[in-house]
């Protein structure tokens, strides 16, 4: 798996549920013109097409950061709830107590891997080097930093994300507690 994905002179933090999808697709049509070529004649199934598809796999990336990184950072407990939707997961304690235990059980399937790997739910502070955050709500900069065209699309959005008890609220707080701690410095 790819932690940053190479745009020009920069990184990007993958950083699932915090607006990559959009950052990506725009990625592409910047630095890679040649794949851009084969997105736009590819054929889609449902109704697609190369701007309402992920393009995540098509990019270059790199598992340690060579170059600055740009980041997009969502509040932990939001992400969370995003997560549950992308991933079609509806039982907010079941995933904690999977994510906690690395049993498996609640998401096997997802994606091949347990939650616990499962790149929507993984740590927003895990990302190192020369990092220039961005709050989900400035993604028109984080783009801009990136060196790519703005507005973005809205790519990606999330079904009906979960309610969570303020028990579910405090337990997800609980365990991105790092998260909540980069986020509080970003927003």
């Amino acid at each position: 798996m790819k932690n940053y994905f190479i745009a020009g002179e920069r990184l990007l933090a993958f950083n699932a549920k915090a607006g990559t999808s959009a950052l990506v697709r725009e990625i592409v049509r910047t630095y890679y013109p040649e794949t851009e070529a084969i997105i736009q004649g590819a054929s889609y199934p449902d109704g697609k097409n190369a701007d309402t598809t992920q393009h995540h796999q098509w990019l270059p990336g790199r598992m340690n950061p060579d170059r600055p990184v740009i980041q997009v950072v969502r509040e932990p407990v939001d992400r969370f709830r995003s997560a549950m939707a992308q991933v079609g997961l509806s039982n907010p304690t079941a995933v904690l107590d999977e994510l906690r235990d690395e049993r498996g059980n609640v998401g096997k399937g997802s994606h091949g891997v347990t939650l616990a790997e499962n790149i929507h739910f993984l740590a927003q502070s895990r990302f190192t080097g020369d990092i220039t955050f961005f709050p989900l709500r400035r993604i028109e900069d984080a783009a801009a930093a990136l060196g790519l065209r703005t507005p973005l699309l809205r790519l990606n959005e999330s079904q009906r994300k979960p309610e969570l008890t303020a028990e579910q609220v405090d337990r997800v707080r609980a365990w991105y507690a790092a998260d909540v701690e980069l986020w509080d410095r970003v927003k």
